[in-house]
C-alpha cells in the first residue's frame, strides 16, 4: 500500500520507511479509520490529508487528526491517525428542521452538497414528513433517512460520492483463502425481545414490537422509549432500526488470512462449520488490512443478516 501525506499548506510529506499501518473499515461506522507509523528522514509539518492507494487504486481519502512525532537516532518517528472524508458530515451538525415529503437528492443537497460530496444515492421520495432533531450530525440527518428505505447503510467512496452499500452478487468462499485463525461468534447478550414505545409524552407505553425469533431463542429483554417528538413515518423505523442493529450483531464470523485479500464491504461469503452444523452465506461487515514487521495480514468480520420475525401491534 502506499501512502501521500500533505501539510495544512498543501506541501507533500515524505514517509520514508513504512513500519506499519492498520486500515479499518466498517459497514456500521460512518468512517474509514487509518493508523500509520512510519521513519521520515526529513522534519515534516503539520498533517492535513492523508491518501492511501492500493494497485494504484485510491482506497483512502481522508484528514490527520492526530499526529504524534518522535526524535530518535534512526530518524524521525511519526504516527497518524486519520478519519476517511466522511469525518466532514460526521463533525458538522445538520440544520434541524422537519422536511415534507423529502427526496433522497432534497436530502443530501441540504446536507452534503456544501461540504464536496457527490449524490450517488438512489433515487427515495417519502409520502411522510421527516425531522432532523437538534444535535443530528450531516451524516445523521442523509443515512437514518436513506438507510430506512433501502435497509442498508450510506457510506463515503475515496473520490467523495455516496453512496449505499449492496450485496454482491458473487458469493466467496472462506476456503480460497489462506487462512491464519477462524472463530463462530454468538452474543446473545445483544438481543432484544421487545420494545415498548409511545407516540405522545402523556401516554403509557402502549406501542410494541417484538421479535418471535429472540423469544424462541429464550431472550427477555424490553427496552422502552419516548417517540413523542418523531414524525409518523419515523416511529415505526426507529423501533425497527434498534431490533435490526442488535439482531446483525446476534451471529459473527471474525477470520484472518495471510496477505492483502480482496474483500469489501457487503461481499457475500460462504462460512462452513461442521462443528456446529453451519454452512450458510454471511456479508463482509468489517475489514482491517494491516501490516507490520511480519508480514501483511487481513482479518474480517462477517454477520448474517436474520429475520427477527417482528410483530408489530397495539396493547
Amino acid at each position: 500500500m502506499k501512502f501521500e501525506l500533505f501539510d495544512v499548506n498543501g506541501n507533500p510529506a515524505a514517509a520514508d520507511e513504512i513500519v506499519s499501518y492498520e486500515l479499518v473499515s466498517d459497514a456500521q461506522a460512518p468512517c474509514d479509520g487509518l493508523r500509520l507509523n512510519f521513519i521520515s528522514q526529513s522534519s515534516i509539518g503539520e498533517i492535513c490529508i492523508v491518501k492511501a492507494y492500493c494497485d494504484e487504486r485510491l482506497v483512502f481519502n481522508g484528514f490527520c487528526d492526530k499526529q504524534k512525532t518522535e526524535f530518535s537516532k534512526n530518524g524521525i518517528n511519526c504516527y497518524i491517525y486519520a478519519r476517511s472524508s466522511a469525518a466532514l458530515l460526521v463533525d458538522n451538525e445538520a440544520v434541524p428542521c422537519r422536511y415534507s415529503n423529502p427526496s433522497s437528492r432534497q436530502i443530501w443537497f441540504s446536507n452534503a452538497k456544501e461540504l464536496g460530496f457527490e449524490c450517488c444515492l438512489p433515487e427515495i421520495y417519502s409520502e411522510h414528513s421527516y425531522l432532523v432533531s437538534k444535535g443530528t450530525s450531516c451524516y445523521g440527518a442523509i443515512n437514518d433517512y436513506i438507510s430506512a428505505q433501502c435497509k442498508a447503510p450510506v457510506y463515503a467512496t475515496p473520490d467523495n460520492e455516496l453512496r449505499i452499500y449492496e450485496q454482491s452478487k458473487e458469493i466467496k468462499r472462506l476456503d480460497d483463502y489462506r487462512i491464519l485463525s477462524l472463530s463462530y461468534i454468538i452474543n446473545r447478550g445483544v438481543l432484544i425481545s421487545d420494545i415498548d414505545y409511545k407516540i405522545n409524552s402523556a401516554d403509557n407505553y402502549s406501542y410494541h414490537l417484538k421479535s418471535e425469533l429472540a423469544c424462541r431463542m429464550g431472550i427477555q429483554r424490553k427496552r422502552l422509549f419516548n417517540l413523542s417528538s418523531a414524525t409518523l413515518g419515523q416511529r415505526e423505523m426507529i423501533v425497527q432500526q434498534k431490533m435490526n442493529s442488535a439482531l446483525d450483531n446476534y451471529y459473527s464470523v471474525c477470520a484472518e488470512f495471510a496477505g492483502d485479500c480482496d474483500f469489501r464491504i457487503f461481499d457475500r461469503v460462504a462460512a462452513a462449520f461442521k462443528m456446529f452444523e453451519i454452512n450458510e452465506d454471511f456479508y463482509v461487515s468489517e475489514i482491517v488490512k494491516s501490516k507490520n514487521r511480519s508480514g501483511e495480514k487481513t482479518a474480517v468480520v462477517l454477520k448474517k443478516k436474520l429475520n427477527g420475525e417482528l410483530i408489530n401491534y397495539v396493547a
